[in-house]
């Protein structure tokens, strides 16, 4: 087994144990037996992988733990890079958010307003075109065909509510498509709003 896929399995039981000392020192054994590009898209695809709208705050600090170990990462292939494009094929505000932090607005800390609203503008144009081939491509659930029925209240708190064993599987994948688009808009929505400021 290569050296960097070993490391992303040390990556991985680090992150489960949320142990942010080790990831870092991971992150940075990674980055001496591969280059720039390559670790990023690793991490990237890292990141991807672990997200899920349970644990997007942890996936954020993990994400942040990255990009701060070295600053090249966060702008491989800007202003089409691969953390950006991992928050928003996931639909996560909160990846999207630690990666405007951490590396845009660092980047554009002594730019000009027209350099500002070309960077916007460049990332708005790959979100807005992920978005649409995402949203084309998520799969339609058919109640009766792919679930079992509506989803019941629990009788003695409404609160709560009742889900097929069965279909468990396919909820989760609805929940996190909606979560998705939900947060793919507010993405889209808050770029729209850095053009215009």
């Amino acid at each position: 087994m290569s050296a960097d896929k070993q490391i992303l399995i040390k990556l991985e039981k680090c992150a489960d144990n949320k142990d942010l000392k080790g990831f870092n020192s991971l992150v940075e054994e990674l980055l001496m037996v591969t280059d720039i590009t390559n670790a990023s898209l690793l991490l990237s695809a890292f990141i991807l992988n672990k997200h899920t709208t349970f644990n997007a705050n942890a996936t954020a600090k993990l994400l942040e733990v990255i990009l701060n170990s070295n600053e090249e990462l966060g702008m491989i292939g800007f202003p089409d890079n691969c953390f950006f494009q991992a928050a928003v094929l996931k639909g996560s505000k909160e990846l999207y958010e630690c990666y405007m932090e951490e590396v845009i607005e660092s980047y554009l800390y002594d730019k000009t307003e027209d350099q500002a609203f070309n960077c916007y503008m460049n990332l708005n144009t790959i979100a807005e075109r992920y978005n649409d081939l995402i949203f084309e491509r998520i799969p339609k659930y058919i109640k009766g065909k792919d679930f079992k029925s509506a989803v019941p209240k629990y009788e003695k708190d409404t609160d709560l509510v009742l889900i097929a064993e069965d279909d468990i599987e396919i909820m989760e994948k609805v929940i996190e498509n909606y979560n998705g688009i939900l947060g793919r808009r507010d993405i889209l929505k808050d770029l729209e709003a850095r053009m215009v400021s």
